[in-house]
């Protein structure tokens, strides 16, 4: 089976996401564009990349892509802890709605993810709409 390189994430302001998803993943962005990010001066269609410097995870990748609709641009599942449910709810996420095993939050720009306690993390039933 082939690995997992990346994931990319669209999004109306690479401003505003890249520093969310930077915080609720772990991955730094590269310093490249951390340089543009704190300048403003990332180009119209310029992404910016999440890298794990120990190579380890796939990279992240926040791309600029206009007027897609929300909820179709990327969904993810992640795994956390009532502290790291906190810290992305400091981030900036938002609780869309709590559901017995897990709750689904939005991002800055209203991307749906969902956070499942680490018990649910290899359920043998995945969340809906998956």
């Amino acid at each position: 089976m082939p690995d997992l390189a990346a994931i990319v994430i669209h999004c109306r302001d690479p401003y505003l996401l890249a520093p969310f998803w930077s915080a609720v993943s772990g991955l730094p962005v590269v310093e490249a564009d951390l340089a543009k990010l704190a300048d403003r001066t990332l180009g119209p269609t310029e992404a910016v990349l999440l890298r794990d410097p120990h190579g380890r995870r796939p990279d992240l990748w926040i791309s600029p892509a206009g007027d897609l609709p929300a909820p179709g641009r990327i969904h993810l599942d992640l795994v956390g802890d009532a502290e790291e449910r906190a810290a992305v709810l400091e981030a900036g996420a938002t609780v869309v709605r709590e559901l017995p095993r897990w709750t689904v939050l939005a991002d800055p720009e209203g991307n749906e993810f969902c956070l499942l306690p680490p018990h649910e993390a290899h359920a043998a039933e995945p969340p809906p709409g998956h």
